[in-house]
């Protein structure tokens, strides 16, 4: 049997080459918001069996990508995704915390005249992925030590640059403080589930600026995941 992988942010541009370079090796649940990724899943399944006549055939559906739409920012959303793949796959031995707000929405000397952004970005970029890996230990790894060892359990959460230092242009304080926030809370959630068996590491990329830049980060990520540091920060990508 495969292991079993949730990433979520597979909409966008890294979470759709994670699923394309993983999909071999893993049984995934891909989990997006709006945009639909452009990879295998089960919508193109029901076309494709129709066409060939495979509508029973199990096996066919089995090797996929298994797509759920999520708003992140609802617990009974994350709630509903780790139960649909326990229900597809009874297993989750990866999550891939791929999704972000990568906006940069303004500067802090107008933040008293602004809406709510701040809030609603820190709520998902550093919130949301402990939520998510605390959702998942509570449905499988709890009580499953051993396992966790044996399947290399682990948690990749995807930060950024601008979590490390203050950069230009100005208006990305709230963005590069969320990603410094998921950092902290990295190390952190490496403490709490390294006496579970779970591995817990955090990778820092610049932006996705081409296909090849894009491709760097995935394989770094299938690095953290096959490998066995836990609490680390990538802050370096070869």
């Amino acid at each position: 049997m495969k292991p079993v992988c949730l990433v979520t942010g597979a909409g966008g541009r890294l979470g759709q080459d994670l699923c394309m370079a993983l999909k071999d090796d893993y049984n995934l649940v891909a989990i997006y918001h709006k945009k639909v990724p452009n990879i295998p899943s089960q919508f193109q399944w029901k076309i494709e069996e129709r066409a060939n006549g495979l509508e029973k055939n199990t096996e066919f559906t089995r090797g996929s990508i298994y797509l759920v739409q999520a708003d992140l920012s609802c617990r009974k959303d994350i709630k509903r995704i780790v139960e649909v793949a326990l229900a597809r796959f009874g297993q989750i031995d990866a999550l891939i915390n791929s999704a972000a707000d990568i906006k940069f929405h303004g500067n802090l000397r107008d933040i008293f005249e602004a809406d709510d952004y701040p809030q609603s970005q820190m709520h998902l970029n550093a919130t949301v992925p402990m939520l998510i890996a605390s959702a998942v230990y509570q449905y499988c790894w709890k009580h499953k030590a051993e396992k966790n060892i044996q399947w290399n359990r682990s948690v990749v959460n995807v930060s950024s640059v601008s979590g490390l230092y203050a950069n230009e242009p100005i208006g990305q304080a709230y963005y590069g403080v969320s990603k410094a926030a998921l950092n902290m809370l990295t190390l952190y959630q490496s403490l709490e589930l390294a006496p579970y068996g779970v591995r817990v590491n955090a990778i820092c990329p610049s932006r996705f600026t081409s296909k090849a830049a894009t491709r760097r980060v995935t394989e770094a990520i299938i690095r953290l995941l096959s490998g066995d540091s836990t609490g680390s920060i990538i802050t370096k990508i070869p």
